[in-house]
């Protein structure tokens, strides 16, 4: 499937990829701040946006195979790739599957091991949440744990609409799919390309320590964190988050 998306700039393509249960617009700010370097793509994954859905539900690996046709689509050969949160396990899905596709990594708000136990009985709960009362109803419990203390009535409010415009149906299979999802743990050290780990400094949704747990496998990864933000660094602080991308690319 061929991914819809915003873009803007040239020169080689920076492919943002969102996460739950969100849609490209948690890139904003990364498409107008770092065009001038970099052919920004921020796609909507499938089942909302711009993208198209299907009937049945789907896996992580179904979005890397949704990916590699949008790049196929774009006329290159490479890209830059960059994944926030579930977006980061398609990462990893993608790197196993194409990897002569990957010219970077940067890793957002993610995690390289499969859900224990407890986790998956919670995915299948907001699954059947979100399938019945639709996408917005996950915000009051979600937005504690994704948003710094610090983040703006603003910052709130866009994430809220963003949620309130995903379908429920697409909200309850993305769930799934990550409760089904492989453990990437192993995949780390094969990671022979420039990485970069992104996390915020008030993020509660992951474990301490996330981000050096995943750096530290990956040879030569580079880890930033972001101050006066969660979950959603890059609409939290995105000039932190540009900075430490441009530098990262710029390298």
């Amino acid at each position: 499937m061929k991914l819809g998306y915003d873009e803007a700039g040239h020169g080689p393509v920076l492919l943002m990829v969102h996460g739950f249960p969100i849609d490209r617009r948690i890139w904003a700010e990364q498409i107008s701040g770092l065009s001038d370097i970099r052919r920004v793509v921020a796609v909507d994954l499938r089942g909302r946006g711009k993208s198209p859905t299907s009937e049945a539900g789907w896996t992580i690996d179904t979005h890397a195979d949704d990916l590699a046709e949008t790049v196929q689509s774009l006329g290159v050969d490479q890209v830059d790739l960059a994944g926030i949160s579930m977006g980061g396990y398609i990462a990893f899905a993608f790197w196993r599957r194409y990897p002569q596709m990957v010219r970077t990594l940067i890793l957002v708000s993610t995690r390289a091991n499969e859900d224990p136990p407890e986790y998956k009985t919670g995915r299948e709960m907001t699954a059947e949440r979100a399938r019945q009362y639709g996408t917005a109803a996950l915000a009051g419990s979600m937005l504690p744990n994704l948003l710094d203390e610090s983040a703006s009535q603003e910052v709130k409010d866009r994430v809220v609409g963003i949620f309130e415009s995903v379908p429920g149906a697409t909200s309850a299979a993305d769930s799934l799919a990550m409760k089904d999802r492989a453990d990437s743990t192993g995949d780390l050290p094969s990671i022979t390309v420039p990485a970069l780990i992104i996390e915020g400094q008030g993020d509660h949704l992951l474990p301490e320590g996330s981000g050096k747990a995943l750096a530290e496998p990956i040879p030569g990864a580079k880890l930033v964190r972001i101050p006066a933000a969660g979950h959603f660094a890059p609409i939290e602080n995105p000039d932190a988050v540009n900075s430490a991308i441009r530098g990262f690319l710029d390298g």
